[in-house]
């Protein structure tokens, strides 16, 4: 199991889930804001939604922000 903590973009509200490691490095994880409920994409390894494999790791160094481990 893997816990992920991150503030939401859209309505600035933190929260925390919990997502298997398979899911994480094998399959495509998304999860919902509780407030807005807006999906915010963590690991996409099947190329759903872009043509490379990507995680949140990758999608925030793209952006030029931080992350904690």
């Amino acid at each position: 199991q893997l816990l992920i903590g991150f503030t939401c973009k859209v309505c600035d509200v933190r929260s925390h889930h919990v997502m298997s490691k398979q899911a994480y490095t094998k399959g495509v994880v998304l999860i919902q804001c509780p407030e807005c409920k807006n999906r915010h994409l963590i690991a996409d390894n099947l190329g759903w939604f872009r043509d490379t494999k990507v995680n949140v790791e990758d999608l925030v160094k793209e952006k030029g922000e931080g992350i904690r481990k």
